[in-house]
């Protein structure tokens, strides 16, 4: 399982869990948390449709968030997680590294499309 984790795909050109874990969250895989975690590991089998899970802003889409709440139950049931910590996995991921930087689009200024559409009407 450990030598999966070291290559295993978990996003484009991201091959390893130390690698997801700094590219989605900024940090080493032994600091994420529980709901962190379980997002990781529910990216696995459609690696390179991150982007499709998260809003602009970086929220988790509403959609993805049953994935997270099923996931934890699943670890609930083999004894991975108490209820009490299951109960508490909520799908609020903070996407702070490389990832959020793919899926935020920047704000266009209305000026700058102005000054677009003016450089094109003097040709």
């Amino acid at each position: 399982y450990e030598v999966y984790l070291n290559i295993v795909e978990m996003g484009a050109f991201i091959y390893s869990a130390r690698e997801a874990s700094r590219f989605y969250f900024d940090k080493e895989p032994s600091r994420l948390t529980t709901k962190e975690a379980i997002f990781l590991a529910s990216i696995i089998p459609k690696p390179k449709h991150f982007r499709s899970s998260f809003n602009p802003d970086g929220s988790l889409k509403i959609e993805n968030n049953e994935i997270i709440f099923e996931n934890a139950e699943r670890l609930q049931a083999k004894g991975l997680l108490t209820d009490e910590q299951a109960a508490a996995v909520r799908p609020e991921i903070e996407l702070k590294g490389e990832a959020l930087k793919m899926i935020t689009v920047p704000e266009v200024k209305s000026d700058s499309v102005q000054m677009a559409s003016d450089i094109y009407q003097e040709e």
